[in-house]
């Protein structure tokens, strides 16, 4: 009877292994742009593109998106979007969305800009999560940094 029963569990057992989801590479999610749409006191309005990379070989559809951007490690903007777009297998797709700050985002970096003067480079991040069509949770956080040209000061001796 032992025998049977080990058996019955092995079997039992392998047939759950092939019936299980294959495991899931991450998705790939960056900031690709970020420009200034509106500029208001209190509020500021910025279009930004995000990439989707899926290195799975089976499309992934999306219901959509929440992130929030932080700029030289501080916070920046944020948004939602729910936007339905399928990812297809080892491919990208390009996210259009707005993000919205508030002046004290902005102000951060504006006080950062005057204490140390203009930066060689900025840093930002982008985190968040993407909603799949079955309603499964994908979080995301990717950092970055953008270089800046050097700028000669008016007047400078060379």
């Amino acid at each position: 009877m032992p025998r049977l029963l080990w058996c019955a569990l092995l079997v039992l057992g392998l047939g759950a292994c092939a019936g299980s989801p294959a495991r899931m590479d991450p998705l790939s999610v960056t900031l690709s742009d970020i420009r200034p749409v509106q500029m208001g006191l209190l509020e500021q309005e910025y279009a930004i593109r995000i990439r989707v990379q899926n290195p799975n070989n089976t499309a992934i559809p999306l219901a959509g998106l929440s992130y929030q951007i932080e700029l030289n490690g501080e916070p920046f903007a944020r948004g939602v979007s729910k936007q339905t777009a399928a990812v297809p297998a080892f491919g990208e797709i390009m996210l259009d969305a707005t993000a919205v700050g508030n002046i004290g985002g902005l102000m951060a970096q504006v006080v950062q800009v005057q204490r140390s003067g203009l930066p060689q480079a900025f840093s930002y991040r982008l985190k968040g999560k993407l909603t799949t069509a079955q309603a499964a949770s994908l979080p995301f956080d990717h950092s970055g940094s953008v270089e800046l040209p050097d700028f000669e000061q008016p007047g400078a001796q060379r």
